[in-house]
């Protein structure tokens, strides 16, 4: 399951209207065709009014690059008629917003870049889904990406409190699984990078995965902190690697 598809899932059954509310905000800011349908099924089906009244205000922005809105504005005008005022209220201001953006042509992300050198870029907050990455893990996690950004050429990484940043990277631990086989003992974790650019959100999402082995016979219980470690080294240094390529190009 690929980044878009995992977001579109989370959309449907996240738990936590939070979650929902973070899965379309990432959904909206990946440009794929896939998720404009997921948005579209989250502004009339979500539970949570809040979450179908920020999906529509996502729609006015006609994410996933539908020629002339014509999806998002056939959502728009049925959310004119929902239940929820909040909902219906902001419906018809996305309409409106909806029709003056496909008027213009589309528009075009705008770089925050400011003047000449580096990039300020900060290292926000380290999360899990998974409920088994302590603290520590996290920090570690945090120091891992930290010094992926140190070695771009065009960046500065700075404190989330400058002022002036291009853009702050968060993360979060997806997977940390410790499997045994018939040889091996394997672990593997999955991590996220989400980046947004202050103030306008979020822009993109990197996933990476790494799995460490080891011989059966020589694991010892008390070397799973060391190959999760490794795991993690290597998840960050996966998902950092289209993040570079993101920040190549700004």
């Amino acid at each position: 399951m690929d980044a878009v598809a995992r977001l579109a899932d989370n959309l449907v059954t996240g738990h936590s209207y939070k979650v929902r509310l973070q899965a379309a905000a990432l959904l909206a800011r990946t440009r794929d065709a896939r998720a404009l349908a997921a948005l579209g099924r989250a502004a009339e089906a979500d539970p949570e009014p809040l979450v179908r009244s920020f999906v529509v205000e996502l729609l006015a922005k006609n994410p996933g690059g539908d020629p002339g809105g014509v999806q998002a504005r056939a959502v728009l005008l049925r959310a004119r008629s929902d239940e929820s005022m909040l909902v219906r209220r902001r419906a018809t201001a996305a309409l409106a917003a909806l029709d003056s953006l496909t008027a213009s042509g589309g528009h075009r992300a705008v770089s925050l870049r400011r003047g000449p050198g580096p990039m300020a870029v900060a290292v926000g907050n380290m999360g899990d889904r998974t409920g088994l990455a302590t603290a520590a893990f996290r920090a570690r996690m945090r120091v891992a990406v930290i010094s992926q950004l140190q070695r771009e050429p065009n960046v500065r990484v700075a404190d989330v409190s400058d002022q002036g940043l291009a853009y702050v990277v968060d993360g979060t631990i997806r997977k940390l699984e410790l499997a045994s086989g018939r040889d091996d003992v394997e672990t593997t974790c999955a991590v996220e990078l989400v980046i947004s650019q202050p103030p306008r959100g979020l822009v993109l999402v990197a996933s990476g995965e790494a799995t460490v082995q080891k011989p059966k016979a020589q694991f010892r219980a008390q070397q799973r902190p060391l190959l999760e470690a490794e795991a993690l080294e290597h998840a960050v240094k996966s998902a950092h690697e289209n993040l570079s390529r993101f920040l190549a190009n700004q």
